[in-house]
């Protein structure tokens, strides 16, 4: 299921701890980047949890219950979600010279630096960036060297990559490795990927995998070792993310065996499909998240996909099948 909108705020939060911890403001940045790294971990989009409390109250008072978010940041994430912006940010922008939000997209480029950039060669997009990075412009400016020009370029050719879809056919062999390395490691019960790449669309975004497993850092540093692998963005004990030198992002998960199902059917279903099966849980006064089919605190079903569509009074569905509403 896509998640765009978390990993969008995700990076706009990050460039709010940035902006905030260049005004020295103390505390605040430290909460920008746990409420990112929550995002992030989050299974569902934040639109759903909007859509779904059917008020904007009710809504901030469900993402307050997610950790590190408190009234200030849910406000933020509701505000985004119905404008497309977060005007706190674009103060911020604003009031330190009027940084390119563009510029600040790009990692490894901090408010200074695109500041200084900006000032000196009046670059505000990432397309100027990436032309004056790649023309050795960069290591002219103060504080700037060969090493940070290409980092920056880098990173702002990786801003473009992340809007690409890529052929699922493309990226079907370093799939297949990743899925054979991840079998290989012992300790792992199970693992699959999901997403658009289950539902055999013919172009996807990215990679979700989830894996069972006892020794998630054995997965991460395995993964991490593979020649197809470009770069860890993130490694910890329930996801890691990363880039392969294809520029295709990927995420791991890493799941409890009690919960493989509901995950499983979670990450694979389309945004439509899986609103429509949580519908029809509230129609039985039950609740369905990726952690599993519940009434109230007791699990009905959460192992096995099929038993959760057995237990909603669903025939069970092909992955290829998860697109749209539900059959009648």
């Amino acid at each position: 299921m896509s998640v765009r909108n978390n990993r969008r705020l995700a990076q706009l939060f990050r460039q709010m701890a940035a902006l905030l911890a260049e005004q020295g403001v103390e505390f605040k940045p430290a909460a920008y980047r746990r409420a990112a790294v929550t995002l992030e971990d989050l299974g569902e989009d934040v639109s759903v949890i909007l859509k779904r409390s059917k008020t904007p109250r009710l809504a901030l008072k469900a993402l307050m219950e997610f950790p590190g978010i408190g009234e200030a940041i849910a406000s933020k994430i509701i505000e985004f979600l119905e404008t497309g912006h977060i005007r706190a940010l674009n103060q911020l922008l604003s009031q330190q010279g009027g940084i390119s939000p563009e510029l600040m997209e790009v990692e490894n480029l901090g408010p200074k630096r695109a500041r200084q950039i900006q000032q000196a060669l009046g670059v505000t997009t990432v397309s100027d960036l990436i032309k004056a990075a790649g023309s050795g412009k960069l290591r002219t400016l103060p504080r700037f060297s060969e090493v940070m020009e290409r980092k920056v370029l880098e990173s702002a050719k990786r801003v473009t990559e992340r809007k690409r879809r890529f052929p699922r056919l493309a990226v079907k062999k370093d799939a297949e490795a990743i899925l054979q390395k991840i079998h290989s490691v012992d300790g792992v019960e199970r693992c699959a990927i999901g997403g658009s790449y289950r539902r055999e669309k013919e172009t996807i975004g990215d990679l979700d995998i989830l894996v069972t497993t006892r020794s998630p850092r054995k997965v991460s540093e395995v993964i991490a070792a593979l020649p197809i692998v470009r770069k860890v963005v993130a490694q910890g004990e329930r996801k890691m993310s990363f880039d392969l030198k294809s520029d295709l992002r990927v995420d791991i998960r890493f799941i409890k065996r009690s919960q493989w199902g509901s995950a499983l059917l979670y990450f694979t279903g389309d945004k439509e499909h899986n609103i429509a099966l949580r519908k029809r849980a509230m129609e039985r006064g039950w609740k369905l998240n990726e952690y599993g089919l519940f009434e109230g605190t007791k699990a009905i079903a959460s192992r096995e996909e099929e038993g959760i569509y057995k237990a909603l009074g669903l025939p069970y569905l092909e992955p290829t099948q998860r697109i749209g509403k539900l059959p009648h």
